[in-house]
């Protein structure tokens, strides 16, 4: 069944449109509560009451296409409340693909590996939260620009003013080792 019409059914009560919606969103949804409020614990709260208010103010959505932006406004709002409050903490498994697992690299490479990517994870935590949304949004779930936009309910430009401020941010805290210039080259091509 296609969202559109489990979000239409969603809107009627269906418990079974529900069930169907929260297995589709619930892994994405619970990655990117981590990284926003930087606390498991936290971000199982957020993920709960994400799935709550949807549930509850699913009615209240009016074009049932744009269930993706307003699922993740929810979150990101939810998530920007809740990290203001906690301690930090971003795990690595929840953040990166170990691409030299894959790829059975030796033991040196695995640490290298591991050791760009704390590099990397501490750099997006150092951001604000509204920086740090717009490139976890960006680029840990391929949101575009305008999507951005409609989840945090700013203009496009304003995004792409955000994620180009985050990308100078990483990039100079990042420009001291080779992960750093790794991200640095990645980010300008993606611009």
């Amino acid at each position: 069944m296609n969202e559109m019409e489990l979000v239409r059914q969603l809107q009627t009560g269906s418990r079974t449109a529900f069930d169907q919606i929260y297995e589709r969103y619930h892994v994405q949804a619970y990655r990117t509560a981590v990284l926003l409020t930087g606390n498991r614990a936290d971000a199982e709260d957020v993920v709960q009451e994400t799935f709550v208010q949807v549930y509850l103010h699913a009615k209240e959505l009016k074009e049932p296409a744009g269930f993706k932006s307003w699922f993740y406004r929810i979150l990101t709002r939810l998530a920007w409340k809740c990290g203001r409050n906690g301690k930090r903490e971003i795990p690595d498994e929840d953040i990166a693909v170990c691409a030299d697992r894959a790829d059975g690299g030796d033991c040196l490479s695995r640490l290298i590996g591991k050791e760009e990517r704390e590099r990397i994870r501490k750099a997006v935590e150092s951001l604000d939260e509204k920086h740090r949304s717009i490139v976890v949004l960006y680029y840990f779930n391929d949101f575009t620009t305008a999507e951005i936009a409609r989840i945090t309910g700013c203009f496009e430009g304003t995004v792409k003013s955000r994620l180009h401020a985050a990308r100078k941010k990483l990039g100079k805290s990042l420009s001291d080792n080779e992960a750093g210039g790794k991200l640095l080259r990645a980010v300008s091509h993606a611009e």
